[in-house]
């Protein structure tokens, strides 16, 4: 009786460290359900767009920038998830040689701005633009912070809206902003308790 009680008690620590309540781990409102409380609009055109972040060309300002800073979770193993969809409509002023609009992502320190991801030659650790496309539509990005020794370190996540004089008006919708813990982790830990229950029983 007492192998089992153990072997309850075992599972449901794992279950609770495994659980949804971890996914918004030291970050604040990543789902946007808040409008963009615990967010800050540090330049540009960004708006609760009810339930997402949305980020609009401004007429003036090159960058349209949304941060949060915050301390990491102190996990070795976990990766950033966040969706993000971007549509453009032609309008605007058009150079032939400008770059087209783009929709950027950065992991930097909050003190020296230095990015924490390694990507050569960018500050960003996610990139897309809109080269003629439309409509990008609910693209699920994950990013794997594994062994890069980020666990319990101060950050700052920007999202940037780059708009240029390409004669497209550009938009972006970003939500579900989430830390999670690796599955390995969680399955290394169901292996090692059933493990346990196996020696116990």
């Amino acid at each position: 009786m007492r192998n089992k009680v153990f072997c309850y008690f075992v599972f449901a620590v794992i279950l609770l460290a495994c659980s949804p309540p971890t996914l918004y781990a030291n970050i604040q409102n990543g789902d946007f359900s808040a409008g963009l409380n615990g967010w800050t609009v540090e330049s540009g055109n960004v708006s609760d767009g009810g339930g997402f972040a949305l980020f609009e060309e401004h007429p003036v300002v090159i960058l349209s920038t949304l941060k949060q800073e915050f301390t990491l979770p102190d996990w070795s193993s976990m990766s950033l998830l966040f969706d993000v969809k971007m549509s453009a409509t032609p309008g605007g002023p058009h150079d032939p040689f400008a770059w087209p609009d783009a929709f950027t992502a950065s992991l930097l320190d909050p003190v020296t701005l230095e990015p924490l991801i390694f990507n050569p030659g960018r500050t960003d650790f996610f990139y897309m633009d809109n080269a003629g496309v439309q409509t990008i539509g609910n693209l699920e990005v994950e990013i794997d912070l594994s062994g890069l020794g980020l666990g319990g370190r101060d950050v700052g996540l920007y999202f940037d809206l780059i708009g240029s004089d390409d004669g497209m008006l550009t938009s972006a919708n970003v939500d579900n902003v989430q830390f999670i813990p690796e599955p390995a982790a969680c399955l290394l830990l169901i292996s090692g308790a059933l493990l346990l229950r196996r020696r116990k029983v």
